[in-house]
C-alpha cells in the first residue's frame, strides 16, 4: 500500500519509521535500468535486493529511517555536495514481462529539485561556516515529501547532483528525458500512475507483471476492473475485469 499524503503533521515519536535507501551521482542523471538485476537461482541467503545492485551504485548511497512526511529538504541535508538536487522515484514496473536473463523492468518518477543556496544567484561555499544548510538557505520544491509522491516501502530514491559551474552560477534544470533509444519496451507507453499520485510520472497501481495481452479469459490477459478499488483489495462485485482469483493465478497489487 502506498503512503497517502495528509495536511496533518506525522507524530513521529508514537509512529515507527520505515528504512529509507538514497542513491546519488553527480552529473549523471540514475537510470532505472541500472536497479534491473536478475535474481540467483538461490535467494535463500539473500534478505534484500539492495545487496544485489552493482558495487559501484551501492557505494554511492545513504541509508536512513524515515516517515511519510520526510521533505526533500531533509533529505537534502544528507547530500549537501552541489547546488542543485534532483530527486526521483525508482521502483519495479508490476505490468512489464521479465526481459532477458530474468532481469525486470524499473521505471521512475520525478519527486522535485532543491536547490542550495536559493533559486538564484551564486554558491559561496560557506555552508560549513554557517553550521551546515538550512532550510532558509534551500530553494525548490523543498516541501514536497515521500507521502506526496504516493512513495511505496520498497521504493528507492535517487538523486543527480550538479554541482555549481565555473562561473559558480546554478546549474540549470537538465531537460526532460524521453524513452531511450532502440528499446522495444518503450513502444508499450508508460505503465498507469499511482494511485492518483501528484504528477504525470510512472506508476506502478493496479498492473500486472506480465502485462494485458488483450486475448481475454481472465488471469493476466484481462484489464483491471473498474471502479474505485485499491491494490490487495476485493474488486467491486459486477466489473468487467474478471481476472482475479481466477485463470492462470492473477493477483492485485
Amino acid at each position: 500500500m502506498s503512503l497517502q499524503p495528509t495536511n496533518r503533521p506525522v507524530e513521529r515519536d508514537a509512529i515507527a519509521p520505515f528504512l529509507l535507501r538514497v542513491y546519488w551521482q553527480q552529473n549523471r542523471e540514475p537510470m532505472p535500468t541500472d536497479f534491473s538485476v536478475a535474481p540467483p537461482a538461490d535467494t535463500t541467503d539473500i534478505s534484500d535486493y539492495s545487496s544485489l545492485l552493482p558495487l559501484a551504485i551501492r557505494q554511492k548511497s545513504v541509508i536512513i529511517y524515515s516517515w511519510s512526511d520526510c521533505s526533500l529538504a531533509e533529505l537534502t541535508g544528507l547530500l549537501t555536495m552541489g547546488t542543485r538536487l534532483v530527486y526521483k522515484l525508482v521502483f519495479p514496473d508490476t505490468r512489464a514481462e521479465l526481459r532477458e536473463g530474468g532481469k525486470g523492468k524499473w521505471v521512475d518518477k520525478p519527486l522535485g529539485s532543491v536547490v542550495v543556496g536559493g533559486n538564484e544567484g551564486h554558491f559561496n561555499g560557506d555552508e560549513d561556516a554557517n553550521g551546515g544548510v538550512t532550510t532558509e538557505s534551500l530553494g525548490g520544491e523543498t516541501g514536497r515529501t515521500l507521502g506526496d509522491a504516493r512513495f511505496v516501502i520498497g521504493d528507492y530514491v535517487v538523486c543527480t547532483i550538479y554541482p555549481p559551474g565555473q562561473d559558480g552560477r546554478i546549474a540549470a534544470m537538465p531537460p526532460s528525458r524521453g524513452p531511450p533509444r532502440m528499446d522495444p519496451y518503450a513502444a508499450r507507453g508508460p505503465p498507469p500512475p499511482r494511485e492518483s499520485g501528484y504528477g504525470s510520472g510512472f506508476g506502478r497501481g493496479g498492473g500486472y507483471r506480465g502485462g494485458y495481452s488483450g486475448r481475454g479469459g481472465g488471469g493476466f490477459g484481462a484489464a483491471p476492473p473498474v471502479g474505485d478499488w485499491r491494490r490487495g483489495e476485493r474488486p467491486p462485485p459486477g466489473s468487467n475485469g474478471g481476472g482475479y482469483g481466477r485463470g492462470r493465478g492473477g493477483r492485485p497489487y
